[in-house]
């Protein structure tokens, strides 16, 4: 007999009055506790309307993981664009995320095709790109404002692109400034490996945020529940729990997630609110969100090498390894699963990698001894929950550990 899963699902009354709110992607009408950032966005970017195409901003956003910039910017990017359509002008907000792109071309291309979604994908090069997304803003006399989401993650490697966005309006014709630029980071310490005409354009206006306090982890937990859930689902007292693990973490995402969670672990279990032991239950076995993102985005081969590591920390009594002893670890585990190992060079490339993403700590021991000698650890996440992530995710992509 076929089961019907959906259909008895469907017929429970549920606990959710809008799920999508409590999602991470959901931008919100209002954002407690961050008024005074989008009013300042407000004011920097108050003559893109009142005098159109004359001006050009160029801002840098920074502060820790998951403390509500992207959302600020998001919806001050929707403000933005309905304050200047009421007006007749022609602003587009676009937001692109460096972390995901990876490289100065990927990025390019993403923001010709938001401008033409039939844009192909292949057959130009960076300059090309840049000259078709310069016609296209005179072409249709519009304004951008580009939003170079975790913009470390190209620094490095491509500052070309940081220049010739900075500079793009210099190539304009009759002077117009057609494009603006918010970049958001975590630290500001990743502009030092830029030029310092283009660090000290990026620098003049900057935009720090501070970590929420645990009573304004509340508040905005607070109102989330109460846009997504029915009345009474759920007390202010298990609010303010959620909002002290969340606290803890510093990553708001996270606190919608197990909110999230706890209440579909009460429909699970045909509850007519949510407990703590519904809480409990949903915060086992759960990584930060912004670490978690970060391994979903991950190759095969670079989470098969992080695998291998977590692996052989847990399988040792010492709280560090080297890197020669994960690379005896990751040979192993690339045997096992069927996979060719990546070159040395190119694991050491991943192992700085998942330093600047914040998954391990490195030092080297002696720069004078002939080779790179560097000692790893895990100082900050489960390696129990990283481990089973890990795999989880391995498995999706056809790898079975």
């Amino acid at each position: 007999m076929t089961m019907e899963y959906f259909e008895e699902l469907l017929k429970r009354p549920s606990l959710f009055k809008d799920e999508s709110k409590l999602d991470i992607n959901y931008i919100p009408e209002k954002l407690p506790h961050r008024d005074k950032e989008l009013s300042l966005l407000s004011q920097l970017f108050l003559g893109l309307i009142t005098n159109p195409n004359s001006i050009s901003r160029k801002i840098l956003i920074t502060g820790k993981t998951g403390i509500g910039k992207t959302v600020t910017v998001k919806l001050f990017g929707e403000l933005l664009e309905r304050a200047s359509k009421k007006r007749n002008i022609n602003i587009k907000y676009v937001h692109v995320n460096c972390r995901k792109e990876r490289t100065s071309y990927n990025v390019l291309i993403r923001l010709v095709q938001l401008m033409n979604n039939k844009f192909p994908k292949r057959g130009y090069s960076s300059q090309d790109l840049l000259d078709i997304l310069i016609e296209f803003l005179q072409r249709y006399n519009l304004h951008i404002l580009v939003v170079l989401d975790e913009l470390s993650y190209i620094i490095n490697k491509h500052e070309d692109l940081i220049y010739s966005l900075t500079r793009i309006n210099d190539d304009t014709v009759k002077g117009d400034q057609r494009l603006s630029i918010i970049g958001i980071v975590r630290d500001i310490s990743c502009l030092n490996n830029l030029d310092n005409s283009t660090v000290s354009t990026l620098q003049r206006n900057i935009l720090k945020f501070k970590k929420y306090s645990n009573n304004q982890i509340f508040d905005i937990l607070k109102y989330r529940t109460d846009n997504s859930l029915k009345i009474n689902i759920i007390s202010d007292k298990l609010i303010r729990m959620v909002s002290e693990i969340t606290y803890n973490s510093g990553d708001i995402r996270g606190g919608l997630n197990l909110l999230w969670r706890s209440c579909k672990i009460a429909e699970s279990k045909n509850l007519k609110y949510i407990t703590a032991e519904c809480i409990r239950l949903g915060n086992q076995d759960l990584l930060p969100f912004s670490t978690l993102d970060i391994l979903e985005e991950m190759n095969s081969q670079k989470l098969t090498f992080l695998l291998a590591i977590i692996k052989a920390l847990d399988n040792s009594d010492k709280i560090e390894i080297s890197f020669i002893e994960t690379l005896k670890r990751y040979y192993i585990l690339c045997e096992n699963v069927g996979l060719n190992p990546r070159s040395d060079s190119q694991l050491w490339h991943y192992l700085q990698e998942f330093k600047r993403e914040n998954i391990i700590v490195t030092k080297i021991v002696s720069e004078k001894i002939k080779g790179r000698r560097a000692i790893i650890k895990i100082p900050d996440l489960s390696l129990r929950n990283l481990e089973k992530n890990a795999i989880e995710i391995l498995n999706s992509k056809g790898i079975e550990i």
